[in-house]
Parts: structure tokens; sequence; C-alpha cells
């Protein structure tokens, strides 16, 4: 009892790290300070996951192996939204009934839970992300954590920066439509109010994380076991199971929905639940069920079981083929601007495919121009990063939007590999510009772009000098575009939709004059 005790404090305190180290991480007015937790975004199951077609294995296999050995352990301590849910489930007991705070068992909706799963699998695979973006829990916290918290932690840094303005600096604001805080803000109230009343459903039944780990901590190292000549069927630990997976009439445990809580093994007084070693060789009465089964419930749960394979099989082939009857265009939106995407996007279906849109490249941004994409991309590509050169530019020495990504959407690349990353091409209109128009000198976009792509020639019998644009130097850092006085703006950065090498900026050579005395 002391040692399970131990357990379950642990589990509790970690995860509460875990979750708020996250929810820091991604509401920080800066982010680029928490580089300590970017670990924990990368030890996330979908980014993970994601990571390892694009050539990162180590997260992932950690991950597997970890519910290999200890089940769901994953969704009770790794996963943000469970520990979300799980103090939403502490906080409504403090405003139940003694009654009302008991959880109860309930079927596995098997044919849900593994449809939703080969839904979301079969769209991944034929190139339609947005399934994926809108189910899986870790980019959701993130979502959560940027948009609707980030907001109240900027409000106070602001509001501090008044009153200490040597340690706190003010950051100005952005904000986005309104109907994505408005959507946002239902989705989190409808997921705390679901685990409210009933504790783990939404990770049993929609996440399709908890489903796919659920394949495989069935078959786990260690799991839980009631110990028949202990138990006294009082049903105390079904009372106390937030999955609602442990049936006390046959003393059977649902181990592809428990999460390893360990609340069971505390509310039992007669110590007959059981966090035990699972692939050790069973002796003949061990094989025997602890109770007597319920053969008819078996076998219906058996024939649920077929019908959930069916299910998902269909909806595997259905949501595949129609996609590919669709020649996939069917979901996207019509759009006259393409989007920029962030440095080591290599191109916008390399990041459609891998990103899960956690808004961690968002949250770290220096200069706050990586937004969240609505139309560019497409429905498929609803709120997946690009840059918006309205209130700043990309940095030239700043990777840090590569470095933190857990997905590997964005490839991880060193200052001087980025700094010749071609994200767009920078265009000049004559007509806009004020040299042009008022007749007079300006030259800010040459003055700003770091590669020098941008430069000033004559033209004319004025002596007015004009920005030329040497395409091949541009990186499309936005420096121009986001300088630039006029309106509308003289030049402007066209994204390109596969990510070229630019040629590294050339250096002049600077004479070295040989001073014998002051030099005057």
């Amino acid at each position: 009892m002391i040692l399970y005790k131990i357990l379950k404090r642990s589990r509790v305190v970690l995860s509460l790290l875990v979750m708020a180290g996250i929810a820091a991480y991604f509401s920080f007015v800066r982010a680029e300070a928490m580089g300590f937790l970017t670990p924990l975004l990368k030890l996330q199951f979908v980014p993970a996951l994601l990571g390892v077609f694009a050539g990162a294995l180590v997260s992932c296999v950690a991950l597997l192996l970890l519910t290999l050995l200890f089940g769901r352990i994953y969704c009770s301590l790794l996963c943000p939204m469970g520990t979300l849910q799980d103090v939403s489930i502490r906080v409504a007991h403090l405003f139940k009934s003694k009654k009302n705070k008991q959880f109860r068992y309930s079927r596995s909706h098997s044919i849900v839970r593994y449809s939703i799963l080969a839904i979301v699998a079969a769209c991944w695979l034929v190139g339609f992300s947005l399934p994926l973006l809108a189910l899986d829990p870790y980019s959701h916290f993130g979502r959560f954590s940027h948009h609707l918290f980030g907001p109240i932690v900027l409000w106070l840094n602001n509001r501090l920066s008044y009153i200490a303005p040597d340690t706190f600096y003010y950051v100005g604001t952005s904000t986005g439509p309104f109907l994505m805080y408005l959507s946002l803000g239902f989705l989190l109230f409808v997921i705390l109010g679901l685990s409210a009343f009933r504790g783990r459903l939404f990770c049993n039944t929609i996440c399709p994380v908890g489903s796919s780990i659920g394949l495989i901590s069935k078959y786990s190292a260690f799991r839980l076991a009631v110990d028949k000549e202990r138990c006294n069927h009082c049903g105390v630990c079904g009372k106390k199971c937030k999955a609602e997976c442990i049936d006390t009439r046959d003393g059977s445990v649902d181990h592809s929905r428990c999460v390893a809580c360990l609340n069971c093994t505390l509310a039992c007084s007669q110590q007959a639940m059981r966090y035990t070693f699972s692939w050790r060789k069973k002796s003949k009465e061990e094989s025997i069920a602890p109770f007597a089964t319920d053969t008819k419930g078996g076998e219906e749960r058996r024939r649920n079981a077929r019908r959930a394979f069916l299910a998902s099989t269909g909806g595997l082939v259905g949501a595949a083929a129609l996609y590919r009857v669709a020649g996939g265009k069917l979901f996207a939106c019509a759009h006259t601007k393409n989007p920029i995407a962030p440095p080591g996007a290599l191109s916008y279906v390399h990041l459609k495919e891998y990103c899960t849109a956690c808004q961690a490249c968002v949250s770290v941004c220096p200069s706050r121009i990586i937004r969240p994409a609505f139309s560019g991309y497409g429905m498929d590509g609803i709120m997946l990063p690009h840059l918006d050169y309205s209130q700043g530019f990309c940095r030239y020495d700043c990777n840090l939007c590569s470095q933190v990504c857990p997905s590997q959407a964005l490839k991880r690349s060193t200052i001087e590999e980025k700094k010749l990353i071609q994200m767009g091409k920078a265009r000049f209109f004559l007509g806009r510009c004020v040299v042009n128009r008022d007749q007079t000198d300006c030259g800010a976009c040459d003055e700003h772009c770091p590669t020098k792509a941008v430069h000033m020639e004559p033209r004319g019998d004025k002596g007015l000098r004009y920005p030329v644009v040497d395409q091949e130097y541009c990186i499309g850092c936005g420096a121009c575009e986001y300088i630039c006085p006029a309106t509308p703006k003289a030049i402007v950065v066209q994204a390109q939709a596969i990510h070229q090498t630019a040629l590294p900026p050339i250096v002049e050579e600077q004479e070295q004059i040989m001073v014998d005395d002051f030099g005057f």
C-alpha cells in the first residue's frame, strides 16, 4: 500500500510539472527563454510518430517501449491534455455529492474509437491532415495555452512593465480572428466538461492517441490485475476508476483503456488490486477466471470487437477512396496569395504532412511574425504556421522555430544554413515606390536587406536611385517589405512553394590602410 501511495503521488507531481512546463512554454512572454523545456515537446506521441517518417526515431521508440513496459503511463504522466482532464475531474469533485463522485464501469466503445483512429490514419496517409490536427491532444493543449492562456500572461506582463520597467518590458499584442478564440474556447469547455462528468471518456473514445496506445497496452509487461483470493467484491475499485474500465462483476480490467493512474490500488482496502508483471507464465490455477464470467456478455464483446474491426477497415478504405477520387483537392480552399512557410518547412507539402499545428514555433518566435493560417494552405492546413511581415521580419541570425519543432515539420538547421534558406523572393513594384511617386530619395529596403539582395541604382535624368532586387541572393526574410513606407507596399515577398537555397551574400573586401601616425 505504501509503495502504491508513493508511486501515485510521484505520478501526480510529475504529471503536473510536465503540464505546467508545457503550458509555460506556450504562454510565456519570452518563450525563447524556456528552451530547456523543449525535450518535453518531443516526448509527445503524435509529433514523435510523425518524426519517424521525417527521419527521427529516438522519441517514438522511447514512447513505444514505455507503453510496452508500463501500459498507458503516457496518458497519465506525459500527456498535458490528460493531466488537464485530471485537474478538471478533481475540481468537479469538490462540488459533487459523495454519490456523484463515483464512476461506474462502461463498455468499450470499440466501433467509435477504432473507426476514428482508422479515419485519421487513412486521411493522413493520403495527405489530408485536418482530422489529425483536430484530434491530437498535445496540439490542442498547445493551442489552448498559446491563444487562450497566453493573452492573459501577456496582459499581466504589460501591466507589470509599468510597475517594474527594469524587470518587465512591454510586448506588443496581436490578435487573431474572433472565430478562432470562440472555437478554441468552446472545444476546451467541451473537453473539460466531458471529463468532469465522465472521467477519461474523451481519451478512450475520441482521442486517436489513446486508441493507438491502447492497442499496445493490452500486451504491456506491467498491468493491473485482481487478486481473486483477496477480493471481496465490494466494487470500490470500479467507483474510483476514472477510465471506467474495471468490470467488478467478473473482476476484469480493460487494459486498452486503463491509464495506470493507480487510483484503484489505493481505494482497495483488501489490497486486491495490484500492478504486477504479466509476462510470466501463469499456473493452471491462475489461468482460471477469478469470478464466474458471463459467457453471453463475453460473446457480445467479441462480436463488438469484430464489428469495430470491420468498421475501422471500412472507414480506412472509404476515407482513402474519397480523397483519391477527389484528386486530393476536395477540401482545399481557394486563395489568391500563398502563405510563406517558416524556414525549415522545405515545402507546403512537407509542412502539411508533418505539422500538427501545436503552435510551438508561433510561441518561440522572438519577432512574433509566425502566425496560424486559416485559408492560405487550404482547409487541410488550418492553423498551420506562416510568416506575416506586417509587424516584423524574420531575423537573419535566428533559427529558434526549427529547433523547437517536435515533429520535424521544420527541419533543424544551423544559423549558417538558415541564412541561405530561400522561403520566398522579393518583388519590386515601381509604381508604388515613394521614389517614383514623390520623386524623393528613400533606400530603406536597401539599408535593411541582410543579404544585400536589394540595392539602389540610378535611373532617369534626375539622379534618383531606385531599388533593384537580385532574387538569387534574396531569402524572403521580409525586412524590405516590413520597412517599406509605401502603402500598398512597393516591395513584397512572394512565397516559394518549395524552398530553395539562395546564393551566399557577397562580402566586400575592405582595403586595409596603414596609419603611421594619428591619421590626420
